[in-house]
């Protein structure tokens, strides 16, 4: 049973882990291609912004990782919540929990980054000189660096939160064992010895 458990972690992480991977591709790629100061034209007083693919992998990032967060709460039982039965310890569930927690807040913060970093690569007249702006650097790569955090978290969430069906429960005390039967001696039936052929003559 451990083994079968074991192939469950393997199959959650080879779906779970790519989508964080790709998220966080996404986002070193936005990072790569987003708007710089010597792109943007001026056209009398406006500053118009070229299109580019930043926003279009900026949203396809927040999408897969929306994804990742999505399989690890359906897979693990809503952080423990849903299948309580099942967690092996106590030490365990809230390590688990904790992950499961500290995914979900590298993940909100990623999404912020990610929306942030797509409406700041949008193309087409949005300042007046002289406050022709650009996204900061490092926007993009932080979402991507914290997508790869969250997909960890959510994975060690899963991992701590699962419980192998052969595994007792802490503090549970174990069945006792029953002696072996007796064993019954098979012998031949006694009866009583039958009655003489001949019976006394009578006097």
């Amino acid at each position: 049973m451990a083994g079968k458990m074991d192939k469950k972690v393997v199959v959650v992480s080879a779906v779970v882990g790519p989508l964080g991977l790709l998220s966080a591709i996404l986002g070193f790629s936005a990072e790569g291609t987003k708007i710089t100061i010597s792109d943007v034209r001026l056209v009398g007083d406006e500053c118009l912004y070229p299109q580019n693919p930043a926003t279009a992998l900026g949203i396809s990032g927040a999408i897969f990782l929306l994804m990742v967060q999505i399989a690890v709460s359906a897979i693990g039982g809503c952080c423990g919540c849903c299948k309580s039965s099942a967690i092996p310890s106590e030490n365990k569930r809230i390590i688990g929990v904790v992950c499961a927690v500290m995914s979900w807040i590298a993940a909100g913060i990623a999404w912020v980054l990610f929306v942030m970093g797509a409406a700041g690569n949008g193309d087409g007249a949005r300042a007046t000189v002289p406050d022709c702006y650009v996204l900061k650097d490092g926007i993009f790569a932080g979402a991507a660096v914290l997508a790869l955090a969250a997909t960890a978290f959510g994975i060690t969430s899963y991992v701590m939160l699962r419980r192998n069906a052969d595994e007792a429960p802490a503090g549970a005390p174990k069945p006792a064992e029953q002696p072996p039967l007796a064993g019954i001696q098979m012998g031949n039936p006694q009866f009583p010895p039958p009655p003489p052929s001949h019976w006394p003559t009578a006097w």
